[in-house]
């Protein structure tokens, strides 16, 4: 089962998994609520029939119990991600987040899955740089603090089954499902379409990234790999505001750029990838590469 398996990286992951020797069926649990339907659609095919589908909530403990039933592993995608807006809506990001993975675990726990894969984020942490798991989380943000909850209820399960938790680095690259909004791809998507971007707040400003690619290579490889139960941090790239615009300008040389109120300090977010996963990675990029693959979907 793949919580949040018709989103972003989900739309993703569900094509890597059903070209995975040894994985039977796959389970997509979605409730479409961002109303895109991309991963059942387009010229791209899942490799074999091994896919199903079913729309539903990760807080229907009902349908939950129903669905879970019978499955070996949960890879736990789904959660309320607003980059722009993570300190608006408190209740939303609490009540998928938070008590949303705390309904997978539940179940989970109830029905007997045999393990869990749960993606978090490095916004637990804060700020600061986090060299190892044991970094003090200190979330300053909404949606930090409740992605925080939820992996309360995850190490909570650790005790009981194999449980793998993932704080990973902000996402980017070409999916199906695209998100914008997120920093790497808001930015390809400016220079590409507008030739400006902007940047706001000091550009000395770091934090780490992981093209979505590398995170579903990763992921895959996990599912047919026996791992401890622990937290794992996974990241690749360390990158400030102006590495990004030098980037960037390699593509598009005369890109315009504007900075706003650059004299003021950020509080940086950085991390390092834990070594176990570290092994699973696919061969090394550059970001120019990186930026280059996602430069050639763009439909115009």
């Amino acid at each position: 089962m793949v919580t949040g398996g018709a989103g972003y990286i989900g739309n993703e992951l569900v094509y890597r998994l059903s070209a995975e020797p040894g994985i039977k069926d796959i389970l997509v649990y979605d409730n479409l609520c961002k109303g895109n339907y991309n991963l059942f659609t387009g010229l791209r095919k899942v490799p074999t029939n091994n896919v199903r589908f079913i729309q539903a909530d990760i807080l229907d403990s009902r349908s939950l119990r129903k669905h879970m039933d019978g499955v070996d592993v949960v890879i736990h995608l789904a959660a309320k991600v607003e980059t722009p807006f993570a300190d608006q809506n408190a209740h939303d990001f609490e009540q998928t987040n938070h008590w949303g993975t705390a309904e997978i675990v539940y179940t989970a726990e109830e029905v007997g899955v045999q393990r869990l894969i749960y993606l978090s984020s490095q916004s637990v942490y804060g700020h600061g740089e986090a060299s190892a798991a044991d970094h003090p989380r200190v979330p300053d943000s909404y949606y930090g603090i409740s992605k925080m909850r939820g992996e309360d209820h995850v190490i909570r399960l650790m005790e009981k089954i194999p449980v793998q938790l993932i704080r990973c680095a902000n996402v980017y690259g070409y999916s199906k499902n695209l998100r914008v909004e997120t920093p790497v791809n808001q930015m390809i998507f400016d220079a590409h379409f507008t030739n400006r971007i902007a940047i706001h707040g000091s550009p000395e400003h770091k934090q780490t990234h992981i093209s979505v690619y590398r995170l579903v290579e990763v992921m895959a490889r996990m599912v047919n790999r026996e791992m401890e139960s622990d937290v794992y941090n996974m990241s690749h790239r360390k990158m400030s505001s102006l590495d990004m615009v030098d980037a960037l300008k390699e593509l598009y040389p005369c890109l315009e750029t504007i900075f706003v109120d650059q004299h003021i300090p950020l509080r940086d977010l950085t991390m390092e990838c834990d070594e176990r996963l570290q092994e699973m990675l696919p061969e090394d990029t550059t970001m120019v590469e990186d930026l280059v693959k996602f430069q050639e979907l763009f439909t115009f």
